[in-house]
């Protein structure tokens, strides 16, 4: 055997995914209405959907959103290999059985070295102008594994505010009804509506912003490799998302080369771009290159890329002493573009992501 084959066969290889649930929760549980309860052949269904992703990708490191029923995941993830579990948060539960507010969980085929809810510096919280009561609308979570040539890796796992209308925080509506015709008024509720949606965009974004903060300061202090996989619920092309993305600062400052080891990078772009300079030179690998990143949620008609992982510069072939770069990049969409009743009823309305990462040497 020569060389080349020797290091081919030492070379590490990890396989991530982040993959929204949709209303995970298990019977006799409801989500958000007491009529939302699964029957046991839906469950059994829902159930069957994921092992059968797990079994068909194989990843080695899944982050989960909309956990009602972590027990449930967990063993079902242990089933499939991913031996250690970790949740750091509990759904709301009213009446009973009726859940609200799911929450994040992350499995894993390598042990955790540490286990951290993510919570909301308090200080920078209020340097922002905000109420002390702020808090993510769903508390990430942060784990620590050791990767084979990778070393000590820094794993989060979030879901971000929806888009949905924030109303809650709103005053009262002043007069929702028109005088003696008993009909909407649909200026007033437009308001409203815009009013709630800002609201919505200013958590989202806020929840970005200290995230980002908190794993700079974490990334300070260890120089861990990190590894961000989410549902952001909105794309990375828009603010205030992009800014997860910073590759510079906005005022030069003396010293500032130091800066390229702290940005993240979508592993998207990451694999795209090592694609198109290994294919540089092969015309006939130019059809490969897909002209449109696939949709990872649909909302009617309109495709919309919401799931993401986001990578240390470590996993970045083009910073100096990076240790790993992407190879693979997946997103599992057949159940939204192509359903099948039988085998997708009880799926998931977000596309899981994956991506392959192998160790450079």
């Amino acid at each position: 055997m020569d060389n080349n084959a020797q290091q081919n066969e030492t070379i590490f290889q990890v396989k991530v995914a982040s993959f929204n649930l949709f209303n995970y929760i298990e019977p006799p549980l409801a989500y958000y209405d007491f009529e939302n309860i699964y029957s046991g052949e839906q469950w059994a269904k829902k159930q069957l959907w994921l092992a059968n992703f797990l079994a068909e990708n194989q990843p080695d490191i899944i982050g989960f959103q909309e956990v009602f029923s972590a027990d449930a995941l967990a063993n079902q993830a242990r089933e499939a290999g991913l031996e250690h579990f970790a949740v750091v948060d509990e759904p709301t539960i009213v009446d009973d059985f009726i859940c609200r507010d799911p929450v994040v969980a992350i499995a894993s085929k390598f042990a955790f070295e540490d286990v951290q809810a993510v919570d909301v510096d308090s200080d920078y919280a209020k340097a922002l102008g905000l109420e002390e009561s702020f808090k993510y609308s769903r508390k990430p979570l942060r784990v620590t594994v050791v990767l084979p040539d990778i070393g000590h890796c820094d794993i989060y796992v979030v879901h971000l505010k929806s888009k949905r209308a924030s109303l809650d925080e709103l005053p009262p509506a002043q007069s929702m009804t028109v005088k003696h015709s008993g009909k909407a008024n649909f200026g007033e509720l437009l308001g409203r509506n815009v009013l709630g949606q800002w609201a919505s965009g200013i958590q989202r974004g806020t929840e970005a912003a200290l995230l980002f903060h908190t794993m700079m300061l974490r990334r300070i202090e260890t120089q861990n490799a990190m590894i961000l996989l989410g549902d952001f619920n909105d794309s990375l092309s828009h603010q205030p998302l992009s800014l997860l993305l910073a590759q510079e600062l906005r005022f030069e400052r003396e010293g500032s080369g130091e800066l390229a080891s702290y940005p993240l990078s979508d592993s998207y772009q990451l694999y795209y771009q090592r694609e198109a300079e290994v294919n540089a030179e092969n015309i006939s690998d130019e059809n490969s290159m897909p002209s449109q990143r696939q949709a990872t949620h649909y909302y009617g008609a309109q495709g919309n890329v919401l799931d993401y992982i986001l990578l240390s510069q470590d996993f970045n072939p083009h910073f100096h002493t990076s240790t790993a770069e992407v190879t693979d990049y997946h997103t599992e969409d057949r159940h939204l573009i192509n359903p099948q009743y039988a085998r997708d009823s009880h799926s998931t309305d977000h596309a899981p992501v994956l991506c392959t990462i192998h160790s450079r040497r």
